[in-house]
Protein backbone atom coordinates (compact mmCIF):
# COMPACT_ATOMS: atom_id res chain seq x y z
CA UNK A 1 0.00 0.00 0.00
CA UNK A 2 1.53 3.30 -1.04
CA UNK A 3 1.63 6.43 1.04
CA UNK A 4 -1.84 7.97 1.39
CA UNK A 5 -2.75 11.58 1.98
CA UNK A 6 -5.05 12.15 4.96
CA UNK A 7 -6.59 15.23 3.32
CA UNK A 8 -7.59 13.21 0.27
CA UNK A 9 -9.11 10.48 2.46
CA UNK A 10 -11.09 12.98 4.54
CA UNK A 11 -12.26 14.84 1.43
CA UNK A 12 -13.51 11.63 -0.15
CA UNK A 13 -15.33 10.74 3.06
CA UNK A 14 -17.11 14.09 3.20
CA UNK A 15 -17.88 14.26 -0.54
CA UNK A 16 -18.72 10.72 -1.64
CA UNK A 17 -18.22 8.69 1.51
CA UNK A 18 -21.57 6.98 1.05
CA UNK A 19 -20.08 5.33 -2.05
CA UNK A 20 -17.15 3.98 -0.01
CA UNK A 21 -14.67 6.13 -1.96
CA UNK A 22 -12.42 6.73 1.04
CA UNK A 23 -12.17 2.99 1.68
CA UNK A 24 -11.38 2.30 -1.98
CA UNK A 25 -8.65 4.96 -1.70
CA UNK A 26 -7.12 3.21 1.32
CA UNK A 27 -7.29 -0.23 -0.28
CA UNK A 28 -10.10 -1.58 1.92
CA UNK A 29 -11.93 -3.04 -1.03
CA UNK A 30 -14.18 -5.59 0.71
CA UNK A 31 -15.67 -3.09 3.18
CA UNK A 32 -15.81 -0.44 0.44
CA UNK A 33 -17.91 -2.72 -1.80
CA UNK A 34 -20.21 -3.50 1.14
CA UNK A 35 -20.63 0.21 1.89
CA UNK A 36 -21.31 0.97 -1.76
CA UNK A 37 -23.82 -1.88 -2.05
CA UNK A 38 -25.84 -0.80 0.99
CA UNK A 39 -25.90 2.83 -0.19
CA UNK A 40 -26.96 1.92 -3.73
CA UNK A 41 -29.67 -0.41 -2.40
CA UNK A 42 -30.95 2.32 -0.10
CA UNK A 43 -31.08 4.85 -2.97
CA UNK A 44 -32.74 2.35 -5.30
CA UNK A 45 -35.49 1.57 -2.80
CA UNK A 46 -36.06 5.24 -2.17
CA UNK A 47 -36.32 6.08 -5.90
CA UNK A 48 -38.42 3.03 -6.74
CA UNK A 49 -41.19 4.18 -4.46
CA UNK A 50 -44.12 2.10 -3.46
CA UNK A 51 -44.23 -0.14 -0.39
CA UNK A 52 -40.51 -0.94 -0.62
CA UNK A 53 -39.62 2.73 -0.12
CA UNK A 54 -40.53 2.35 3.55
CA UNK A 55 -37.53 0.02 3.99
CA UNK A 56 -35.04 2.70 2.84
CA UNK A 57 -34.77 4.51 6.22
CA UNK A 58 -33.80 1.21 7.87
CA UNK A 59 -30.80 1.03 5.54
CA UNK A 60 -30.03 4.76 5.73
CA UNK A 61 -29.43 4.61 9.51
CA UNK A 62 -26.61 2.03 9.34
CA UNK A 63 -24.97 3.93 6.46
CA UNK A 64 -24.96 7.22 8.39
CA UNK A 65 -23.64 5.50 11.54
CA UNK A 66 -20.93 3.77 9.49
CA UNK A 67 -19.82 7.08 7.96
CA UNK A 68 -19.68 8.77 11.36
CA UNK A 69 -17.61 5.91 12.70
CA UNK A 70 -15.30 6.14 9.68
CA UNK A 71 -14.48 9.71 10.66
CA UNK A 72 -12.99 8.48 13.95
CA UNK A 73 -11.41 5.51 12.16
CA UNK A 74 -9.59 7.77 9.71
CA UNK A 75 -8.26 9.91 12.54
CA UNK A 76 -6.86 6.87 14.35
CA UNK A 77 -5.59 5.39 11.06
CA UNK A 78 -3.44 8.36 10.13
CA UNK A 79 -2.43 9.05 13.74
CA UNK A 80 -0.81 5.59 13.86
CA UNK A 81 0.82 6.24 10.48
CA UNK A 82 2.23 9.63 11.45
CA UNK A 83 3.46 8.41 14.82
CA UNK A 84 5.24 5.44 13.23
CA UNK A 85 6.72 7.64 10.47
CA UNK A 86 8.27 9.99 13.01
CA UNK A 87 9.62 7.10 15.09
CA UNK A 88 11.06 5.36 12.03
CA UNK A 89 12.76 8.55 10.88
CA UNK A 90 14.41 8.97 14.28
CA UNK A 91 15.40 5.30 14.37
CA UNK A 92 16.88 5.42 10.86
CA UNK A 93 18.90 8.52 11.72
CA UNK A 94 20.21 6.92 14.90
CA UNK A 95 21.32 3.86 12.94
CA UNK A 96 23.05 6.08 10.38
CA UNK A 97 24.90 7.83 13.18
CA UNK A 98 25.87 4.50 14.75
CA UNK A 99 27.14 3.16 11.43
CA UNK A 100 29.15 6.30 10.76
CA UNK A 101 31.10 5.65 13.94
CA UNK A 102 31.91 2.03 13.01
CA UNK A 103 34.67 0.79 10.71
CA UNK A 104 33.60 0.17 7.13
CA UNK A 105 34.28 -3.56 7.40
CA UNK A 106 32.00 -3.85 10.37
CA UNK A 107 29.21 -2.09 8.49
CA UNK A 108 29.61 -4.38 5.49
CA UNK A 109 29.51 -7.50 7.66
CA UNK A 110 26.39 -6.23 9.38
CA UNK A 111 24.45 -5.73 6.16
CA UNK A 112 21.70 -8.39 5.80
CA UNK A 113 18.04 -8.62 4.83
CA UNK A 114 16.08 -7.02 7.62
CA UNK A 115 13.30 -9.58 7.83
CA UNK A 116 15.60 -12.61 7.96
CA UNK A 117 17.91 -10.98 10.52
CA UNK A 118 15.07 -10.10 12.82
CA UNK A 119 13.59 -13.56 12.35
CA UNK A 120 16.83 -15.22 13.43
CA UNK A 121 17.23 -12.99 16.44
CA UNK A 122 13.57 -13.26 17.44
CA UNK A 123 13.44 -16.55 19.29
CA UNK A 124 17.12 -17.29 19.72
CA UNK A 125 17.55 -14.21 21.93
CA UNK A 126 20.69 -13.38 19.93
CA UNK A 127 22.22 -9.89 19.80
CA UNK A 128 20.25 -7.49 17.65
CA UNK A 129 21.23 -7.34 13.97
CA UNK A 130 22.61 -4.18 12.49
CA UNK A 131 20.41 -2.48 9.89
CA UNK A 132 21.19 -2.22 6.21
CA UNK A 133 23.82 0.15 4.97
CA UNK A 134 21.25 2.72 3.82
CA UNK A 135 18.42 2.95 6.38
CA UNK A 136 17.02 6.14 4.81
CA UNK A 137 16.38 4.25 1.56
CA UNK A 138 14.92 1.34 3.53
CA UNK A 139 12.49 3.77 5.16
CA UNK A 140 11.02 4.62 1.77
CA UNK A 141 11.35 1.17 0.12
CA UNK A 142 10.34 -1.11 2.96
CA UNK A 143 9.03 0.63 6.07
CA UNK A 144 7.66 -2.65 7.36
CA UNK A 145 11.09 -4.25 7.68
CA UNK A 146 12.46 -1.17 9.38
CA UNK A 147 9.50 -1.12 11.76
CA UNK A 148 10.27 -4.74 12.72
CA UNK A 149 13.91 -3.84 13.31
CA UNK A 150 12.97 -0.89 15.48
CA UNK A 151 10.45 -2.90 17.53
CA UNK A 152 12.98 -5.70 18.05
CA UNK A 153 15.56 -3.27 19.37
CA UNK A 154 13.16 -1.41 21.64
CA UNK A 155 11.68 -4.64 23.02
CA UNK A 156 15.16 -6.03 23.75
CA UNK A 157 16.16 -2.80 25.49
CA UNK A 158 12.95 -2.77 27.53
CA UNK A 159 13.38 -6.39 28.62
CA UNK A 160 16.99 -5.71 29.54
CA UNK A 161 15.75 -2.96 31.89
CA UNK A 162 12.84 -5.14 33.11
CA UNK A 163 10.33 -2.67 31.67
CA UNK A 164 7.68 -5.24 30.78
CA UNK A 165 4.94 -2.70 30.09
CA UNK A 166 7.04 -0.89 27.47
CA UNK A 167 7.99 -4.19 25.80
CA UNK A 168 4.34 -5.18 25.51
CA UNK A 169 3.38 -1.73 24.20
CA UNK A 170 6.11 -1.86 21.51
CA UNK A 171 4.97 -5.28 20.31
CA UNK A 172 1.31 -4.22 20.26
CA UNK A 173 2.10 -1.02 18.33
CA UNK A 174 4.03 -3.00 15.72
CA UNK A 175 1.14 -5.46 15.20
CA UNK A 176 -1.42 -2.65 14.91
CA UNK A 177 0.73 -0.76 12.41
CA UNK A 178 1.44 -3.76 10.18
CA UNK A 179 -2.16 -5.01 10.35
CA UNK A 180 -3.28 -1.56 9.23
CA UNK A 181 -0.88 -1.54 6.27
CA UNK A 182 -1.66 -5.12 5.15
CA UNK A 183 -4.48 -5.41 2.64
CA UNK A 184 -4.20 -9.23 2.71
CA UNK A 185 -2.78 -10.34 6.09
CA UNK A 186 -2.41 -13.96 4.94
CA UNK A 187 0.05 -12.82 2.23
CA UNK A 188 2.20 -10.57 4.41
CA UNK A 189 5.29 -12.16 6.03
CA UNK A 190 5.97 -8.97 7.98
CA UNK A 191 2.66 -9.25 9.82
CA UNK A 192 3.38 -12.91 10.59
CA UNK A 193 6.76 -11.87 11.97
CA UNK A 194 5.10 -9.19 14.11
CA UNK A 195 2.79 -11.77 15.69
CA UNK A 196 5.74 -14.09 16.34
CA UNK A 197 7.67 -11.24 17.95
CA UNK A 198 4.69 -10.28 20.11
CA UNK A 199 4.14 -13.90 21.15
CA UNK A 200 7.78 -14.36 22.15
CA UNK A 201 7.67 -11.10 24.09
CA UNK A 202 4.71 -12.42 26.09
CA UNK A 203 6.49 -15.77 26.48
CA UNK A 204 9.68 -14.22 27.85
CA UNK A 205 7.68 -12.12 30.33
CA UNK A 206 5.63 -15.19 31.42
CA UNK A 207 2.26 -13.93 30.14
CA UNK A 208 1.59 -17.45 28.97
CA UNK A 209 -2.05 -17.32 27.84
CA UNK A 210 -1.40 -14.27 25.67
CA UNK A 211 1.82 -15.87 24.37
CA UNK A 212 -0.08 -18.96 23.27
CA UNK A 213 -2.64 -16.95 21.29
CA UNK A 214 -0.11 -14.71 19.54
CA UNK A 215 2.30 -17.54 18.72
CA UNK A 216 -0.55 -19.57 17.22
CA UNK A 217 -1.51 -16.59 15.06
CA UNK A 218 2.10 -16.08 13.98
CA UNK A 219 2.57 -19.77 13.13
CA UNK A 220 -0.71 -19.79 11.17
CA UNK A 221 0.29 -16.74 9.10
CA UNK A 222 4.00 -17.55 8.77
CA UNK A 223 3.78 -21.20 7.74
CA UNK A 224 3.41 -20.23 4.07
CA UNK A 225 6.70 -18.26 3.90
CA UNK A 226 10.03 -20.04 3.47
CA UNK A 227 12.00 -17.13 4.95
CA UNK A 228 10.10 -17.58 8.23
CA UNK A 229 10.74 -21.33 8.53
CA UNK A 230 13.20 -20.99 11.44
CA UNK A 231 11.15 -18.63 13.66
CA UNK A 232 7.96 -20.60 12.92
CA UNK A 233 9.69 -23.84 13.95
CA UNK A 234 10.99 -22.30 17.16
CA UNK A 235 7.56 -20.80 17.90
CA UNK A 236 6.05 -24.26 17.47
CA UNK A 237 8.57 -25.61 19.99
CA UNK A 238 7.49 -22.94 22.46
CA UNK A 239 3.84 -23.81 21.87
CA UNK A 240 4.63 -27.46 22.53
CA UNK A 241 6.26 -26.53 25.85
CA UNK A 242 3.23 -24.41 26.72
CA UNK A 243 0.86 -27.30 26.01
CA UNK A 244 2.86 -30.02 27.78
CA UNK A 245 5.60 -28.70 30.10
CA UNK A 246 8.17 -31.34 31.03
CA UNK A 247 11.06 -31.54 33.44
CA UNK A 248 14.53 -31.41 31.98
CA UNK A 249 16.04 -34.89 31.45
CA UNK A 250 18.16 -36.20 34.29
CA UNK A 251 17.59 -35.73 37.98
CA UNK A 252 21.02 -34.56 38.98
CA UNK A 253 21.89 -32.26 36.10
CA UNK A 254 20.95 -28.61 36.20
CA UNK A 255 17.65 -28.23 34.31
CA UNK A 256 17.47 -26.36 31.02
CA UNK A 257 15.31 -23.63 32.46
CA UNK A 258 12.77 -22.10 30.12
CA UNK A 259 10.66 -18.99 30.73
CA UNK A 260 7.43 -19.95 32.42
CA UNK A 261 8.41 -23.60 32.92
CA UNK A 262 7.54 -24.20 36.56
CA UNK A 263 4.61 -21.72 36.52
CA UNK A 264 3.12 -24.01 33.88
CA UNK A 265 3.50 -26.94 36.27
CA UNK A 266 1.77 -24.79 38.87
CA UNK A 267 -1.11 -24.24 36.45
CA UNK A 268 -1.30 -28.01 35.96
CA UNK A 269 -1.35 -28.33 39.80
CA UNK A 270 1.75 -30.55 39.73
CA UNK A 271 2.90 -29.01 42.99
CA UNK A 272 5.75 -31.43 43.80
CA UNK A 273 7.57 -31.14 40.45
CA UNK A 274 6.92 -27.40 40.33
CA UNK A 275 8.47 -26.93 43.78
CA UNK A 276 11.49 -29.05 42.86
CA UNK A 277 12.11 -27.03 39.71
CA UNK A 278 11.45 -23.75 41.54
CA UNK A 279 14.05 -24.62 44.20
CA UNK A 280 16.54 -25.58 41.47
CA UNK A 281 15.91 -22.18 39.90
CA UNK A 282 16.53 -20.49 43.26
CA UNK A 283 19.78 -22.40 43.73
CA UNK A 284 20.97 -21.55 40.23
CA UNK A 285 20.20 -17.84 40.56
CA UNK A 286 21.77 -17.70 44.04
CA UNK A 287 24.99 -19.28 42.73
CA UNK A 288 25.08 -16.88 39.78
CA UNK A 289 24.19 -13.80 41.86
CA UNK A 290 21.09 -13.37 39.72
CA UNK A 291 18.58 -10.56 39.69
CA UNK A 292 17.31 -9.95 43.24
CA UNK A 293 13.65 -9.18 42.42
CA UNK A 294 13.54 -12.38 40.34
CA UNK A 295 15.06 -14.38 43.17
CA UNK A 296 12.57 -12.94 45.65
CA UNK A 297 9.69 -13.78 43.29
CA UNK A 298 10.91 -17.39 43.05
CA UNK A 299 11.01 -17.62 46.87
CA UNK A 300 7.42 -16.34 46.97
CA UNK A 301 6.34 -18.95 44.43
CA UNK A 302 8.09 -21.62 46.49
CA UNK A 303 6.08 -20.50 49.55
CA UNK A 304 2.84 -20.92 47.60
CA UNK A 305 3.86 -24.37 46.33
CA UNK A 306 4.92 -25.54 49.79
CA UNK A 307 1.59 -24.34 51.17
CA UNK A 308 -0.26 -26.46 48.59
CA UNK A 309 1.84 -29.46 49.61
CA UNK A 310 1.21 -28.80 53.31
CA UNK A 311 4.96 -28.48 53.97
CA UNK A 312 4.96 -25.77 56.63
CA UNK A 313 8.70 -25.98 57.31
CA UNK A 314 9.67 -25.34 53.67
CA UNK A 315 7.11 -22.58 53.38
CA UNK A 316 8.53 -20.75 56.37
CA UNK A 317 12.08 -21.43 55.20
CA UNK A 318 11.49 -19.71 51.88
CA UNK A 319 9.64 -16.88 53.59
CA UNK A 320 12.49 -16.24 56.01
CA UNK A 321 14.99 -16.45 53.13
CA UNK A 322 13.06 -13.77 51.23
CA UNK A 323 12.93 -11.50 54.29
CA UNK A 324 16.63 -12.08 54.99
CA UNK A 325 17.37 -11.16 51.38
CA UNK A 326 15.36 -7.96 51.82
CA UNK A 327 17.22 -7.07 55.03
CA UNK A 328 20.60 -7.66 53.39
CA UNK A 329 19.87 -5.94 50.08
CA UNK A 330 17.44 -3.27 51.27
CA UNK A 331 15.36 -1.60 48.57
CA UNK A 332 16.57 -4.04 45.90
CA UNK A 333 13.72 -6.37 46.93
CA UNK A 334 10.37 -4.68 46.16
CA UNK A 335 8.12 -3.91 49.12
CA UNK A 336 5.25 -5.76 47.41
CA UNK A 337 7.16 -9.06 47.55
CA UNK A 338 8.10 -8.54 51.20
CA UNK A 339 4.49 -7.77 52.06
CA UNK A 340 3.21 -10.88 50.32
CA UNK A 341 5.79 -13.04 52.10
CA UNK A 342 4.74 -11.63 55.48
CA UNK A 343 1.08 -12.23 54.60
CA UNK A 344 1.74 -15.87 53.75
CA UNK A 345 3.76 -16.38 56.94
CA UNK A 346 0.95 -14.82 58.95
CA UNK A 347 -1.61 -17.05 57.23
CA UNK A 348 0.45 -20.11 58.14
CA UNK A 349 0.65 -19.14 61.80
CA UNK A 350 -3.06 -18.31 61.89
CA UNK A 351 -3.95 -21.70 60.41
CA UNK A 352 -1.99 -23.34 63.23
CA UNK A 353 -3.70 -21.25 65.90
CA UNK A 354 -0.67 -19.06 66.68
CA UNK A 355 -2.68 -15.87 66.41
CA UNK A 356 -0.22 -13.68 68.29
CA UNK A 357 2.59 -14.39 65.82
CA UNK A 358 0.16 -14.06 62.93
CA UNK A 359 -0.84 -10.60 64.16
CA UNK A 360 2.81 -9.55 64.37
CA UNK A 361 3.46 -10.59 60.76
CA UNK A 362 0.30 -8.85 59.55
CA UNK A 363 1.34 -5.65 61.34
CA UNK A 364 4.76 -5.76 59.64
CA UNK A 365 3.09 -6.31 56.27
CA UNK A 366 0.69 -3.45 56.95
CA UNK A 367 3.64 -1.09 57.45
CA UNK A 368 4.82 -1.86 53.89
CA UNK A 369 1.56 -0.71 52.25
CA UNK A 370 1.71 2.89 51.05
CA UNK A 371 -1.63 4.08 49.70
CA UNK A 372 -0.36 7.67 49.40
CA UNK A 373 2.40 6.91 46.92
CA UNK A 374 0.06 7.47 43.95
CA UNK A 375 1.43 4.33 42.22
CA UNK A 376 -1.54 2.02 41.69
CA UNK A 377 -3.23 3.44 44.79
CA UNK A 378 -6.41 1.38 44.34
CA UNK A 379 -4.50 -1.93 44.40
CA UNK A 380 -2.51 -0.76 47.42
CA UNK A 381 -5.71 0.18 49.24
CA UNK A 382 -7.24 -3.21 48.44
CA UNK A 383 -4.14 -4.98 49.78
CA UNK A 384 -4.38 -2.88 52.94
CA UNK A 385 -8.03 -3.90 53.38
CA UNK A 386 -7.13 -7.58 52.98
CA UNK A 387 -4.50 -7.22 55.71
CA UNK A 388 -6.94 -5.42 57.99
CA UNK A 389 -9.41 -8.28 57.50
CA UNK A 390 -6.74 -10.81 58.52
CA UNK A 391 -5.69 -8.75 61.53
CA UNK A 392 -9.30 -8.40 62.65
CA UNK A 393 -9.71 -12.19 62.55
CA UNK A 394 -6.51 -12.67 64.58
CA UNK A 395 -7.55 -10.10 67.19
CA UNK A 396 -11.00 -11.68 67.45
CA UNK A 397 -9.44 -15.12 67.97
CA UNK A 398 -7.30 -13.66 70.79
CA UNK A 399 -10.38 -12.10 72.39
CA UNK A 400 -9.18 -8.58 71.58
CA UNK A 401 -12.58 -7.31 70.47
CA UNK A 402 -11.76 -3.60 70.58
CA UNK A 403 -8.71 -3.99 68.32
CA UNK A 404 -10.69 -6.17 65.91
CA UNK A 405 -13.46 -3.57 65.73
CA UNK A 406 -10.91 -0.85 64.97
CA UNK A 407 -9.58 -2.94 62.06
CA UNK A 408 -13.06 -3.46 60.65
CA UNK A 409 -13.98 0.22 60.98
CA UNK A 410 -10.79 1.29 59.23
CA UNK A 411 -11.48 -1.24 56.46
CA UNK A 412 -15.03 0.11 56.05
CA UNK A 413 -13.67 3.62 55.37
CA UNK A 414 -11.61 2.38 52.43
CA UNK A 415 -14.49 0.27 51.11
CA UNK A 416 -16.77 3.33 51.23
CA UNK A 417 -14.26 5.22 49.08
CA UNK A 418 -14.22 2.29 46.60
CA UNK A 419 -18.02 2.33 46.52
CA UNK A 420 -18.14 6.07 45.78
CA UNK A 421 -15.67 5.66 42.92
CA UNK A 422 -17.73 2.79 41.53
CA UNK A 423 -20.91 4.86 41.63
CA UNK A 424 -19.11 7.61 39.71
CA UNK A 425 -18.27 5.19 36.91
CA UNK A 426 -14.67 4.44 37.92
CA UNK A 427 -13.83 0.75 38.11
CA UNK A 428 -13.65 -0.75 41.61
CA UNK A 429 -10.67 -3.09 42.19
CA UNK A 430 -11.96 -6.67 42.65
CA UNK A 431 -15.62 -6.05 43.56
CA UNK A 432 -16.08 -9.65 44.74
CA UNK A 433 -13.24 -9.37 47.28
CA UNK A 434 -14.67 -6.05 48.52
CA UNK A 435 -18.11 -7.60 48.98
CA UNK A 436 -16.62 -10.57 50.88
CA UNK A 437 -14.89 -8.10 53.21
CA UNK A 438 -18.18 -6.33 53.86
CA UNK A 439 -19.86 -9.66 54.56
CA UNK A 440 -17.06 -10.50 57.00
CA UNK A 441 -17.58 -7.21 58.82
CA UNK A 442 -21.33 -7.90 58.96
CA UNK A 443 -20.71 -11.36 60.45
CA UNK A 444 -18.47 -9.80 63.11
CA UNK A 445 -21.06 -7.09 63.84
CA UNK A 446 -23.97 -9.49 64.51
CA UNK A 447 -23.22 -9.53 68.25
CA UNK A 448 -21.48 -6.20 68.77
CA UNK A 449 -23.10 -3.80 66.27
CA UNK A 450 -26.41 -5.34 65.12
CA UNK A 451 -27.55 -2.03 63.62
CA UNK A 452 -24.61 -2.18 61.17
CA UNK A 453 -25.39 -5.64 59.79
CA UNK A 454 -28.17 -4.79 57.34
CA UNK A 455 -26.44 -1.71 55.79
CA UNK A 456 -23.23 -3.73 55.31
CA UNK A 457 -25.06 -6.61 53.64
CA UNK A 458 -27.01 -4.21 51.43
CA UNK A 459 -23.80 -2.46 50.40
CA UNK A 460 -22.17 -5.79 49.51
CA UNK A 461 -25.19 -6.80 47.42
CA UNK A 462 -25.30 -3.40 45.64
CA UNK A 463 -21.67 -3.80 44.62
CA UNK A 464 -22.35 -7.28 43.25
CA UNK A 465 -25.46 -6.07 41.44
CA UNK A 466 -23.42 -3.41 39.64
CA UNK A 467 -20.51 -5.70 38.81
CA UNK A 468 -22.20 -8.99 37.87
CA UNK A 469 -25.95 -8.46 38.36
CA UNK A 470 -25.79 -10.21 41.72
CA UNK A 471 -24.72 -13.64 40.42
CA UNK A 472 -21.62 -14.37 42.50
CA UNK A 473 -20.38 -16.30 45.51
CA UNK A 474 -19.81 -12.98 47.28
CA UNK A 475 -23.55 -12.28 47.06
CA UNK A 476 -24.26 -15.80 48.35
CA UNK A 477 -21.97 -15.12 51.30
CA UNK A 478 -23.83 -11.87 52.05
CA UNK A 479 -27.16 -13.71 52.06
CA UNK A 480 -25.73 -16.34 54.41
CA UNK A 481 -24.51 -13.72 56.86
CA UNK A 482 -27.85 -11.96 56.85
CA UNK A 483 -29.57 -15.32 57.43
CA UNK A 484 -27.38 -15.83 60.52
CA UNK A 485 -28.33 -12.34 61.69
CA UNK A 486 -32.04 -13.16 61.31
CA UNK A 487 -31.55 -16.44 63.15
CA UNK A 488 -29.96 -14.56 66.05
CA UNK A 489 -33.15 -12.47 66.25
CA UNK A 490 -35.52 -15.43 65.97
CA UNK A 491 -36.82 -14.69 62.47
CA UNK A 492 -36.76 -18.29 61.25
CA UNK A 493 -38.97 -17.94 58.17
CA UNK A 494 -37.06 -14.97 56.83
CA UNK A 495 -33.78 -16.80 57.50
CA UNK A 496 -34.97 -19.73 55.41
CA UNK A 497 -35.79 -17.40 52.50
CA UNK A 498 -32.26 -15.90 52.47
CA UNK A 499 -30.65 -19.33 52.77
CA UNK A 500 -32.57 -20.41 49.67
CA UNK A 501 -31.21 -17.39 47.78
CA UNK A 502 -27.69 -18.30 48.88
CA UNK A 503 -28.24 -21.93 47.81
CA UNK A 504 -29.44 -20.86 44.37
CA UNK A 505 -26.35 -18.66 43.82
CA UNK A 506 -23.98 -21.41 44.95
CA UNK A 507 -25.70 -23.88 42.61
CA UNK A 508 -25.15 -21.41 39.74
CA UNK A 509 -21.63 -20.17 40.56
CA UNK A 510 -20.00 -23.16 42.27
CA UNK A 511 -22.02 -26.32 41.49
CA UNK A 512 -19.08 -28.66 42.21
CA UNK A 513 -18.77 -27.55 45.84
CA UNK A 514 -20.85 -30.37 47.26
CA UNK A 515 -19.84 -29.67 50.86
CA UNK A 516 -21.10 -26.07 50.72
CA UNK A 517 -24.31 -27.13 48.98
CA UNK A 518 -24.99 -29.81 51.57
CA UNK A 519 -24.32 -27.35 54.39
CA UNK A 520 -26.89 -24.92 52.99
CA UNK A 521 -29.48 -27.63 52.41
CA UNK A 522 -29.05 -28.83 56.00
CA UNK A 523 -29.47 -25.28 57.31
CA UNK A 524 -32.67 -24.87 55.26
CA UNK A 525 -34.11 -28.09 56.64
CA UNK A 526 -33.26 -27.04 60.19
CA UNK A 527 -34.92 -23.66 59.62
CA UNK A 528 -38.07 -25.41 58.43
Amino acid sequence: MGEKNPRWALGLLLAVGWLGAHRFYLGRYASAVAQLGISVLCAALWLWGGPLARCAPYLLGPVVFWLLRDGFWLFDYFRVEEDMDSRLSAFAQSQLDAQASQPAASVQAAAAPALASVAQSLVAAAPLPHPKSDPAADLQADKKSLAIQMAQKHISDALAHRDIQTAHAEADTLVRYLAQRSRKPQNDPHLAMAYLLQGMTFYQTEHLDAARKKLQMGVHLGAAFAELAQPVQQAQSCLQRLRAPKMAPGTTATPALQPGQYPLLMQAQDWAQALALCEQTIGLQTAQNGDLPDLAQHHLHAMELAQHLGDTARQRGHGQALLALAVREGAAVPATLRRQALERLGDGYQAEGEHQRATQHYAQALALVDVRSGVNAAAQALALCALLQRMAASHAALGETAQALQCWQRLALYVDSFDRLDQQGQRMPDPEAVSVMLAGYAAFAIRLQPARVKPLVQQALRIQQRSCRGYSLAAARAYEVFADFLAAHGQTDARRSYLKKALLLVQICDPDNSAHLQQLKTAIREAA
